[in-house]
């Protein structure tokens, strides 16, 4: 089974984004509104670039702290597919996102950033099955060498899992044979010269060809 993709947009202006989203979205399967987009733009970076995506699902990258059944409503209604909580949230908050997202016909996606061993193993007990639990080195701790796949443990492998932090597709061979795996590629795919044909390289290399 081939990997699946998800190209996320961040730290550009919208008109940017939205440009990006209709060139790759043939040749990814989802496409991320990322938090920057979202603090900048609002809801509107969320509604346009569903617009621009003609189809693709659409993940806004809320990082829902808190109040989750008023985020991920705002999200849903702008037409996003997929929000993203942080799993460092209350047990609280983390059910009422999942809750919302099945009520909702959508998807939820556990953001693991900075959480421990043990709120790993907590969490995967806590939420449902269709929850994706997303391994995730943040941007300002990417410097350091940190492994997106040093977050999953045991309890991942009966999970549907996406791993980020700086990704391109020349990582994706790491990923062969995996199960279930979403691979969240950023500045890879938005900041090249040529995002169509970046994002058509990630696609080649998804499906187990040369990048």
């Amino acid at each position: 089974m081939a990997l699946q993709t998800q190209i996320a947009l961040d730290r550009m202006p919208l008109e940017q984004a939205v440009r990006i989203a209709a060139s790759v979205a043939p040749h990814t399967d989802w496409i991320e509104v990322g938090t920057s987009l979202v603090k900048k733009y609002g809801m509107e970076s969320v509604r346009r670039v569903v617009e621009a995506a003609a189809g693709v699902p659409v993940v806004a990258d809320l990082k829902t702290a808190d109040d989750a059944a008023f985020e991920f409503s705002l999200a849903y209604e702008a037409g996003a597919s997929s929000v993203s909580v942080l799993g460092v949230a209350a047990d609280a908050t983390l059910l009422k996102a999942a809750g919302l997202a099945d009520e909702r016909g959508g998807e939820v996606i556990v953001d693991l950033m900075e959480t421990t061993a043990q709120r790993r193993i907590e969490l995967a007990s806590l939420l449902p099955a269709q929850a994706v639990f997303a391994a995730h080195v943040g941007k300002d701790a990417q410097h350091t060498g940190a492994d997106p796949l040093a977050l999953l443990g045991p309890w991942s492998r009966e999970r549907r899992i996406a791993v980020a932090g700086g990704l391109t597709p020349d990582d994706l061979p790491r990923f062969a044979g995996a199960r279930d795996l979403r691979v969240i590629v950023g500045s890879a795919v938005t900041a090249a010269t040529d995002p169509l044909e970046a994002a058509r390289r990630l696609a080649r290399a998804a499906a187990g060809d040369r990048p």
